[in-house]
């Protein structure tokens, strides 16, 4: 029963001694915040809890290789007014990863919606039916979708100093884009339609169009009454080509989903962090119990992944003192046979 014991310590220690061999780290990678408050972590699965202000749990869900757990940037709205985030060290390299703000919008955005379009070839043809002046009013809506306040599953250093991320969760633009229009149409319904309460038609819109160009058109018409009327034909104008944006997404059958984007300064250059391609998870949220049901890799270009992890020194003198223990007995068993 004593040998019995002792194989069992000695097989104990050698099971963690392998395990650590495994999984310790060459080097740690730390995290500091810049604005905790707007920081919220979800410890992961379906039974996880949604922690606030905590860096040690944010550090932990970031580097944890895990993306059910995972650290949201700017929690508190889904639009973000500053670059709230972290900045990850790791030996010589640095990279921060924040929120994405309006501004910013203004130096991705292009980009972003000609990486759509070319994803998502059916809308293509949606949007090309677009005027320019509807186009650059749909454009203007997109630092609205709420898409700016990233679930950063994880976070990890490339063996070159690149960076990869793992962004948790699927954003619908299709639902975003039909919430957003709608909100303006009822924003504007009352002042260019007042007593109205049902959207009217986009006919009956033009036909107010035309009646006001008509009475612009006229010589009797004052000028500080025609720059009035032109405002108002503006408007209108604006208000028809909602309409017609609406109408095009209502009729749109197919799904427009894509990861939520975050701002990635890596060296000297700076990246918006998003993807169209997902990939399935069976990750859920506790508040609703179907939430990032999807998760989105990203890498800066030419990251390598890093190489495997190495043990500790520490942990291979522990392995052999293992070892050792082992041969010890093996010698008193002999001896006292």
């Amino acid at each position: 029963m004593k040998m019995t014991f002792h194989k069992l310590v000695i097989g104990v220690s050698m099971a963690i001694g392998i395990s650590a061999l495994g999984t310790a780290p060459a080097h740690a990678t730390s995290f500091s915040f810049n604005n905790p408050n707007e920081i919220r972590t979800y410890t992961g699965g379906l039974n996880g809890k949604f922690i606030a202000n905590d860096s040690i749990a944010a550090s932990k869900a970031l580097s944890d290789d895990n993306v059910s757990s995972n650290v949201e940037l700017w929690y508190t709205t889904e639009n973000p007014t500053s670059n709230v985030g972290f900045t990850a060290t790791q030996g010589n390299y640095s990279a921060t990863v924040t929120s994405v703000t309006a501004s910013d919008w203004n130096t991705f955005g292009s980009q972003w919606l000609s990486d759509l379009l070319a994803t998502y070839t059916p809308f293509k043809s949606v949007w090309n039916g677009f005027s320019p002046s509807t186009q650059s009013l749909v454009t203007s809506f997109f630092p609205l979708l709420g898409i700016g306040d990233p679930n950063i599953g994880s976070f990890q250093f490339g063996e070159n100093g690149g960076v990869e991320l793992k962004l948790v969760g699927q954003v619908d633009v299709r639902t975003k884009l039909l919430d957003t229009v709608s909100t303006k149409l009822t924003q504007t319904l009352t002042s260019l339609f007042p007593g109205k309460t049902i959207l009217p038609s986009a006919s009956e819109v033009q036909t107010q169009i035309s009646l006001l160009q008509l009475t612009l058109n006229s010589p009797l018409t004052s000028v500080p009454t025609k720059l009035t009327l032109q405002a108002q034909i503006d408007q209108l104008t604006s208000f028809k080509d909602l309409l017609g944006v609406q109408a095009a997404l209502n009729a749109y059958q197919g799904g427009i989903g894509a990861s939520e984007i975050a701002k990635v300064v890596n060296g000297n250059n700076t990246y918006y962090a998003y993807s169209f391609n997902p990939t399935g998870s069976e990750i859920t949220a506790s508040d609703d119990g179907i939430s990032g049901t999807q998760y989105y890799t990203w890498h800066t270009p030419g990251y390598t992944a890093p190489p495997k992890r190495v043990p500790e020194p520490s942990i291979i003198i522990g392995l052999l003192g293992v070892a050792g223990v082992f041969v010890t007995q093996r010698k008193l068993k002999k001896a006292s046979i």
